[in-house]
Parts: structure tokens; sequence; C-alpha cells
């Protein structure tokens, strides 16, 4: 079954930022069937689920903090009333700083473990999102191979391509070693061998991430999601060229397709 398409929204931040209620009506007029929210911009968490249902778009995945600690019983409410089933993070707790010796990885994975068994609670997984700096060696023994070790399947890997590629990693070859845990993905493209050129990232289809090749090996996903960081035209037009490209290849369906 060919995944469905989403939209990373923090691709669109600062459009969002300035007109929350616009920008989604264009996301939905592109033909984009789900997005994955990275914050609300100060919207209340009904507010969105309400104007997500006006619009027909579903919110399957989401960026957010681990339900745990305090924040625990808050982010899962607001996962259930949003209707998410994946909850990933954008990086470990602590960002790279808790992230440089195989014995923090160990740590960090336990965090993940106990996170998803208060989702599961609920019917809800939890899932980490890479860069390329997490991607790398620590003590002889690649980092995400130690997280993997120590984390349950349930937990999942949004595989990011562009970044996997940049740590020197096939993104197809990854996306075979992750296996069913990588039920969302990101299909992030651009520069790679390049790297003086800033910002890096360009529509899918338009740099060096052989996505088709990472499509084939993409047996496990349910959803992929477009997302550039940053990019040097319109972030509109960049995340509708993506949206056809995706599309069009039959990588993902969407609305439009």
């Amino acid at each position: 079954m060919t995944p469905q398409i989403t939209l990373h929204l923090y691709s669109l931040r600062d459009a969002l930022k300035a007109d929350f209620e616009g920008t989604l009506r264009k996301i939905a007029a592109i033909g984009f069937p789900c997005v994955e929210p990275a914050g609300f911009h100060d919207r209340k968490p009904a507010d969105v689920a309400k104007l997500l249902a006006e619009l027909q778009i579903t919110a399957p995945s989401a960026h957010c903090d681990l339900p745990i600690g305090d924040a625990k019983n808050e982010i899962i409410e607001t996962a259930l009333q949003l209707g998410h089933r994946y909850l990933i993070t954008g990086g470990p707790p602590g960002w790279q700083a808790n992230f440089t010796t195989t014995d923090e990885v160990k740590a960090i994975a336990e965090q993940y473990c106990i996170a998803a068994e208060n989702a599961a609670a609920h019917g809800l997984q939890v899932g980490y999102h890479n860069h390329d700096w997490d991607l790398a060696e620590f003590e002889g023994r690649l980092a995400y191979h130690t997280f993997l070790a120590h984390t349950p399947e349930n937990v999942l890997w949004e595989a990011d391509l562009f970044w996997v590629a940049r740590a020197g990693i096939d993104p197809a070859g990854f996306l075979q070693e992750i296996g069913p845990r990588g039920k969302a993905l990101h299909f992030k493209d651009g520069h790679i061998a390049d790297r003086s050129i800033t910002p890096p990232f360009l529509p899918a289809g338009a740099g060096d991430v052989d996505l088709l090749a990472a499509a084939k090996a993409a047996s496990h996903a349910e959803y992929i999601a477009v997302e550039l960081d940053e990019y040097a035209g319109d972030m509109l037009t960049a995340v509708e060229q993506s949206y056809k490209y995706l599309t069009e290849n039959q990588i993902a369906k969407g609305n439009q397709s």
C-alpha cells in the first residue's frame, strides 16, 4: 500500500506564525491529507483540531516532547485531542549535549522505554527523529545501533533521509535496517556532496538524495513527510514542488495524486 503524504509543519513555521489558518488552508489546497505539527503557535489544541477537521486534514504524527515526568498527562491528552498516533521527538532530551557517549545514549534510550510504556496505555507510540550527529560512532559503535539495541521495536525511528545521507549512510539500506520502526519518514532532499552550499535543503527530487531507491526500501512506511529546514526560495513553492514529486512518482499518495 502506498504511504500517505504528510507535511512537517516546521517547514512553514514562519508562514504559520503570520497566518495560521490561511497557511493551513493553502496546505489543504495543495492536496495534503495529513500534517505533522511541531507546536501550535499559541493556539489551543482544541482550536487546531477543529480547523483540521474542517479542512479534512488529519495529524497522525507530531513532533513533541516525550510523555514522561510532569508533562506526561498534558502531552498524552493533547495527542488524543488531535488524533495523533505517533509522538516523535525532534531530537533526544537535552539535544546533542547529552548524546556524546555510549552510556549517554543508553540513558536516553531508557527514557524512550519509559515513554513508550506511558504512551502504549493510550494506544500511542513514541519515536525518534534523527539528524546527522546522532548517527555518529561513539567508542567504536554507531550511536543509533546502541539506541536500537536498548529500545523495543515499538519505539519508532522517523528516518530523515537527508541527514542519513549527510552522515555517509545509504538511505535505502538504513530503512531496511530500521524495518518496522519506520512507519513515519522524512523524505528530505538537498545538497549532500557540496557542503559549502547553505542552506543545503531543496524540494524533494531536486537534490542528491536518491528518494526513488529509498521509497523501494520503505516497506513499512505509512506516512512520508515533506520537510525542509530552510530554503533559499519561497518555502510554500518548495513544499508544493515536493508534493508533486512524491505523488507523481507514486512514493506517497495525496488528495491531488
